[in-house]
Order: structure tokens, then sequence, then C-alpha cells
């Protein structure tokens, strides 16, 4: 099964435009210099009003735990801003979904482990965060969350933003709400530590120590579905420092302080922030599930390195099975 989009042929037409002004980058500076220029301009009632709203945003609203605004899910809100406003980011690429096994929504939830994280996890953004490339299609009944670093979340209106689309904070809280109310959620295991390693042409990923995951398949009875996008790391051409030199050093300090990482990239050469205009695939594997008898208990050291082991043994398969169709075929995937 699978779901494909074509790219137009122009150079820079209207589907262009759609992903300079779509791409959450530029959403996310938009917003940010929106809420500098109240700040800055506004007159006293907007200022306060706008200082009410980071108040509640900041230190009162959990959307961001519970996976969104759940009144844009009952008035269609959701469903629909996922659907119609990225398709044309969708065909620029292009971009495609491939599933290789059924998920049914009465044997779920599921954890989508995608992998590698990129620079910004374009193609996650793309398949999971929305539905420009037919995930409801693919796979009917599922209702999908795509959980992203919290501090997206504080970022004014651009919250809001994501919150409508239904995405949610990946943290321990987050996940156990949602996959205890039968919603699967998405996320990107490598993270921001992952980044630093985005290589063209590379699939180096962290994922030997992130055993978290897995432990909360165990906690709800989720099934691990790994997830391999092929191309994400091609998006972006990459500067990498040396291990152990003073530029790295301050990344990977840069990334424990704040949670997210600075590489140095460059995609399209007039808009270096923006991906590179490069074909990628999405392959969904099989589902990986827990043993049902520590559902709901705290389950083991053991029985949690079980199951990630296994995950890891599925991926692996996942990627060989199919690197020779995307032009991996040399590329060794590396677990670290």
């Amino acid at each position: 099964m699978s779901s494909h989009r074509h790219a137009s042929s122009l150079g820079f037409d209207l589907k262009a435009l759609a992903l300079y002004t779509t791409f959450p980058l530029f959403q996310a500076a938009a917003a940010i210099g929106l809420t500098v220029g109240v700040a800055a301009f506004g007159k006293v009632k907007v200022r306060v009003a706008m200082l009410a709203y980071l108040v509640w945003a900041w230190f009162i609203d959990d959307s961001p735990q519970r996976g969104g605004y759940a009144l844009c899910r009952r008035l269609g809100i959701t469903s629909y801003l996922r659907r119609h406003c990225w398709t044309w980011g969708a065909q620029y690429f292009p971009m495609s979904l491939r599933a290789t096994a059924d998920l049914p929504a009465e044997k779920g939830p599921y954890i989508l482990a995608c992998h590698p994280h990129g620079i910004f996890g374009v193609s996650h953004m793309t398949n999971f965060g929305t539905d420009a490339t037919d995930f409801s299609r693919l796979f009917p009944g599922l209702t999908l969350h795509l959980l992203g670093h919290s501090a997206f979340f504080r970022i004014p209106l651009f919250r809001e933003w994501c919150l409508m689309h239904g995405h949610g904070s990946v943290d321990k809280r987050s996940m156990l709400h949602l996959l205890r109310k039968g919603h699967s959620v998405a996320l990107a295991i490598g993270g921001a530590k992952e980044s630093l390693e985005c290589v063209t042409g590379t699939m180096r990923l962290f994922l030997a120590n992130r055993r978290g995951f897995a432990k909360i398949a165990l906690q709800t009875g989720a099934a691990l579905v790994p997830v391999i996008a092929f191309g994400e790391n091609d998006l972006y051409t990459t500067v990498q420092f040396q291990p152990g030199s003073r530029r790295r050093r301050l990344q990977e300090a840069l990334q424990k302080r704040m949670g997210f990482a600075l590489p140095m990239f460059c995609g399209l050469t007039l808009a270096p922030w923006l991906p590179k205009r490069l074909p990628t695939t999405t392959v969904v594997g099989p589902p990986v599930r827990p043993p049902s008898q520590f559902t709901g208990a705290e389950p083991s050291q053991d029985a949690v390195k079980a199951l990630h082991l296994q995950y890891c043994e599925a991926l692996r398969q996942l990627f060989d099975a199919h690197k020779a169709d995307h032009g991996a075929a040399n590329v060794e995937l590396e677990i670290v």
C-alpha cells in the first residue's frame, strides 16, 4: 500500500509559495515577530491582553499535554487543517508514505517511532503532523498526534496553530495520557542530539540508550511501529564539526541546555532554512507488540531492554528490506 504525490515541473509556482509560507520555521518566526511588534508598538490595552495570553499559554493551559484542542477535533477543524493546508507542500518535494503492514484501529494504540530525526523532521511533520500524504486512508480509524519539543508550545500564536492540528508535547505525561485514551502518537526518537549527526547518505541513529518509549509501550500496551524516512537526511547540507572540537562542544552544550540543537545547515540556495526539493519516502513497518502482562504496571528493566532489543531488530530488518528501493543500497544502519 502506498500514497504518492507528484511535484509540479515548474521551478517556482504556487506550490513553492505554499511551501515558503506553511513551513513551520517561517510560521514560528512570523509569530515571534508579531508578538515582539505588539509588545513594542501596541497600545496599552493590547499589551495587557498579550500579557494575559502569555500567562495563560505558558503557565495555565495544559493542551500540549493533551494532544491539542479537543474542541477542534470534535468540530472537524483538526481534520480539515491536516488535510487541506498542506497538500501543495507535500507535492513540492514530492513526499510519499508507504505502509508495509496494516495498523488496525481496534488493535491500537500505536507509538510510531520515526527515524531519522533529520534537521527538522520535515517528512515526519508532513506524514504524521498532517494528512497530506493520505495517512488517514492508509491507516483508517486511528487518531494520531505528532509530538514535539515543549519549546514549540512556548511560541505565542504558533502554539495555537500546532494545537489546532492535534500536536502535543513529547513527554511522559502526554504519552501516557494519549495512549491510555486509545490515541496513537508519532515522535522522532533520536531527538535534537540526532540532528547534529544529520549527514547526507547516512543513517546514524541515537537509539541504543533511548528506552523510555519502550517502557511506555509496556505500561500502556501500545505497539511500537518502526518508521524510516528515506531521504530525510538529504534535505539539507550540513557542516560537521570534529568530535571534541570547540565548536562541537558548544553545539552539544547548547543542546543539553536548551533541549534542541543548533546544527550548521543549508537547504535551498536562496532560502537556506527551506529543505531541498528532493523526493522522500517514508516506510511504516509492522508493529512490535509488547507482552500484555505489564500493561498498567511498572515493567522491570529486563522487560524494557528485551522489548527495546526486539524493536531495534525490527527497525534494522525494515531498513535492510527497503533501502535498495530508495537509493540507499550502500548505506548501513548505525544504532549508537
